[in-house]
């Protein structure tokens, strides 16, 4: 029995280990630790995601650019833009003659998504800075449109960050966010569709809908009206 107890409480600790470090990425041990993981795996992360870059350009480049349209050289604000995914999308895009902005609150993760920006000479088309998603450095209604992916449950307050991403979106400009298909592994943490419809809508956003993406995630579409 002893032995019996031993080995469930094993193997509840490691359970816990991989569910607070590993499925929810520390965020519910704080802003710090979620930072430090993200500094930690980035040279690695790209290789740990495996990004789709055919299925990217369609339902993620392809798709903004359409958002913005016709509006020439659009700029983008990317929120927790990681190894620089949708910058780099944008870039390579060649239908994209605009700017991307990418913010993120990891230094490495930036280091990575900046030597990218460097290797393939794209400096000209992306910006990439350190800051905090509930604090934007930018001026109100700059951008075209705004995104944030894979990332609103990993904030600390997710509500202050929509509600900047809201702010710094330009009338007419297009929002994308997601928003987990299950929300059972981050209780507190990840939203439903009627939550983040609400959320939205209490920023006065409209033309919401959702559409799934890839098997964990869903996309979130929003426009500021005029």
């Amino acid at each position: 029995m002893t032995l019996l107890v031993l080995l469930l409480g094993l193997g509840f600790g490691c359970f816990l280990i991989w569910w607070l470090l590993i499925e929810t990425e520390g965020v519910y041990l704080g802003r710090r630790v979620v930072i430090a993981l993200y500094d930690l795996v980035a040279h690695r992360y790209d290789r740990i995601k495996q990004f789709d870059e055919v299925a990217d350009q369609i339902l993620i480049a392809q798709a903004l650019l359409a958002a913005t349209a016709p509006k020439t050289g659009p700029l983008i604000l990317d929120v927790a833009t990681g190894t620089g995914r949708v910058p780099l999308l944008m870039a390579r895009n060649a239908g994209f003659d605009g700017h991307v902005a990418g913010i993120d609150a990891s230094q490495r993760m930036l280091s990575v998504a900046q030597e990218k920006t460097s290797a393939q000479d794209f400096a000209s088309f992306i910006t990439l800075l350190r800051a905090d998603a509930t604090g934007l450095p930018f001026p109100a209604e700059r951008f075209d449109a705004v995104t944030c992916l894979e990332a609103l449950e990993f904030m600390p307050d997710q509500a202050a960050a929509l509600a900047e991403m809201a702010r710094v979106l330009a009338p007419g400009g297009t929002l994308l966010t997601t928003i987990r298909i299950d929300t059972r592994w981050m209780p507190d943490r990840a939203w439903d569709e009627p939550k983040m419809r609400a959320a939205l809508e209490a920023l006065g956003l409209r033309d919401i809908h959702f559409a799934i993406w890839q098997e964990d995630y869903s996309q979130v579409w929003a426009r500021k009206p005029l």
